[in-house]
């Protein structure tokens, strides 16, 4: 938690500034709450290095230098954070010098100068000339971060160390959680709500991987930078805590120019907690509504608690259903965060009004376990009747689970049929569909890029309903597993699901196989 510069000043910070937002995450009440680091982003220092190869701060912007303002910092009560890159030069700049090459010495600087995190990012990785490369093995290579947290491990302080690789690449959820304290899992957040539903799609996976010292990255928050309404930016900063993201603010922290209503909510000290709980567990996509346009989130606190997150999509409100029994839950004490209030014990299916880009989070207490509907049958891809471009992929051992088998190329024109599906009884039914989406909205983060794939299923000829498959893994071999509620079964054997690409799309996810649960 702390406050990084990068989102009001982008890489033109000054002394001044940094002390300004310093000084006032103490004087509005926020160090106290936990946001207590203070990182100074790029455009920091001065072209070329000195005699010994040393990088130096910018004098006319930072006079104190490094360990001057670190120790302003620190007599605070404040951490000092830091940023370079695994490039040639700093991101925003054509001319400033990034740490590729030079790892030994600037991880000895940082310590010299009372780093206490140093943010790591990924301009330049290959070329002094181009600034962002998403695409080669170099950028999206491990080694280099690798080099620089030994070298951080080697100093005589200790830094937490902050990756900024963008989630380009393979299995970063794997690699970075080895190494850093944090890892950014996706391009720039922007001052725009769709970039809220892009992060989250790209965040879900990584449950997997977060655990106590080792946090997905959704990037700082645009709370306070007027660029969501009130309701959103409750929901951007609970989808945030939920998720375990570190919470860094982007705002500039002075009361002029902060509104209240922005305060207040970066204030939650309940929201605050939810985030820094101390089992570090990331809550999970519990069912996803695609056309109805709304999610539900589950994940497990400390004591014996959970977290129960609502996420309504739509511009405008709209009333749900939700079904604890269905969730493993016969009954618990629940408390709205955000509301501040007390609404008792709890059973069986509660209705739930949202705002249009309204997220309410529950914390359930005392919970009583209920037995969550069973499995009735598990249905591969593999067996399924294909039509079109659609056509079985053979993966290796310990891929494509739970079948190592998955149907790829399900683009429109195709279809995947899996028939003699049983069902006990007639009508809706809980499903798990396994799937793979590697499609990464990197070069698209800035348009309309979503970080889904979406795919329409039908049953025994009934219309065609639409579902938005996130990010699954970290490749196209890891499976994913998404919860969604799918009607139309008969009561026998002779039910046929037929899943094809959603219309107007290249392609819908590749299908491993499917589990129904009644």
């Amino acid at each position: 938690m702390g406050w990084n510069s990068y989102n009001s000043y982008s890489c033109s910070p000054t002394e001044q500034k940094i002390k300004t937002s310093a000084q006032g995450l103490i004087d509005l009440g926020l160090a106290g709450l936990g946001y207590n680091f203070v990182t100074v982003d790029c455009g920091w220092l001065q072209r070329g290095r000195d005699s010994q190869g040393r990088l130096q701060w910018n004098a006319t912007n930072f006079p104190s230098g490094g360990k001057g303002l670190g120790d302003y910092l620190h007599g605070k009560g404040l951490g000092f954070g830091l940023y370079s890159g695994a490039g040639y030069f700093q991101c925003g700049s054509t001319d400033l010098p990034a740490s590729l090459g030079f790892e030994k010495i600037d991880a000895q600087s940082f310590a010299e100068w009372g780093g206490d995190s140093l943010k790591y990012d990924n301009c330049y990785s290959t070329s002094n000339t181009t600034m962002v490369d998403g695409d080669s093995a170099e950028a999206q290579s491990p080694a280099r971060f690798q080099r620089m947290a030994t070298e951080l491990d080697a100093v005589d302080r200790d830094i937490r160390y902050y990756i900024c690789q963008w989630g380009i690449g393979t299995n970063l959820g794997k690699w970075a959680s080895a190494i850093g304290n944090t890892w950014r899992i996706s391009n720039d957040i922007y001052n725009a709500w769709r970039s809220i539903w892009r992060i989250t799609n790209e965040a879900v996976r990584y449950y997997k991987h977060t655990t106590v010292g080792a946090f997905a990255d959704m990037d700082m928050l645009i709370v306070g930078l007027n660029a969501l309404s009130e309701q959103e930016e409750r929901f951007h900063f609970s989808m945030w805590a939920i998720s375990k993201s570190p919470l860094i603010i982007g705002a500039i922290l002075d009361s002029t120019r902060l509104s209240q209503s922005s305060l207040n909510i970066l204030s939650n000290k309940e929201i605050i907690a939810i985030n820094q709980d101390p089992l570090a567990k990331q809550a999970q996509l519990t069912r996803r509504y695609t056309e109805e346009e709304y999610d539900i989130w589950l994940g497990d606190l400390s004591g014996s608690r959970k977290v129960l997150g609502i996420s309504n999509w739509r511009n405008n409100s709209q009333s749900m259903t939700i079904d604890l029994s269905s969730l493993g839950i016969a009954s618990a004490n629940v408390r709205d965060v955000w509301a501040a209030r007390d609404m008792g014990a709890r059973s069986g299916v509660q209705k739930v009004d949202l705002a249009g880009h309204e997220m309410k989070i529950w914390v359930l207490s005392n919970i009583v376990a209920s037995s969550p509907p069973r499995s009735s049958g598990y249905y591969s891809a593999a067996n399924a009747t294909l039509a079109g471009p659609a056509h079985l992929v053979s993966c290796a051992g310990g891929q494509c689970l739970p079948t190592q088998r998955k149907v790829g190329d399900i683009f429109p024109g195709a279809s995947v049929s899996i028939r003699n599906v049983t069902s006990k009884r007639v009508g809706k039914k809980l499903v798990g569909v396994d799937y793979i989406n590697f499609e990464y909205a990197f070069d698209t983060a800035w348009d309309w890029g979503t970080n889904t794939r979406n795919m329409t299923i039908s049953v025994n000829g009934n219309a065609a309903k639409r579902w938005a498959f996130p990010v699954s893994g970290g490749d196209w071999f890891e499976t994913g597993r998404l919860m969604i509620e799918v009607d139309g079964f008969v009561a026998g054997s002779g039910n046929e699901v037929v899943f094809r690409a959603a219309a107007g799309d290249v392609a819908a996810p590749d299908l491993v196989g499917f589990e129904i649960f009644e």
